[in-house]
């Protein structure tokens, strides 16, 4: 049996959480394969007491990421493109929309420029419920 499980998975950290531990895990949960897995961590509800410390952590797991971007056959790669251009092109919409709705954006947030179909790891906070990106599977 398959089963078909994606959609706009959360996750949710605790108050009780070791934030520095837990940080990298939640990030690799949503950026696996450049984030095009189908059940990767769209959301992060993070308890009001460790939300400062845990974005801080999480934006600089995210620059770590951002270094291991590239090409897959060269070293130290970690993060590839997305699929093809419309993929990319819907990833990028759905973060200028998360803009134009007010969200912060806390890293990234635009496509690289030349070759490639690369978009930065993005790391977004302040949006709310109705924007696209919270609605609808991002798949990068």
């Amino acid at each position: 049996i398959t089963l078909e499980m994606g959609g706009n998975d959360a996750a949710i950290v605790r108050e009780d959480v070791d934030v520095k531990a837990v940080a990298p895990k939640v990030f690799f949960g949503a950026m696996a394969n450049t984030g095009q897995i189908c059940c990767a961590i769209k959301r992060v509800y993070v308890h009001e007491k460790v939300y400062d410390v845990f974005v801080d952590e999480i934006v600089k797991v995210a620059a770590l990421a951002d270094a291991k971007m590239g090409n897959g056959m060269d070293d130290g790669v970690v993060y590839g493109p997305l699929n093809n251009k419309a993929q990319l092109d819907k990833v990028s919409a759905l973060v200028e929309d998360a803009k134009a709705n007010g969200a912060n954006i806390r890293c990234g947030g635009t496509a690289r420029l030349g070759a490639g179909y690369f978009y930065p790891p993005t790391i977004v906070t302040g949006i709310r419920e109705g924007v696209k990106l919270v609605d609808e599977e991002q798949f990068g």
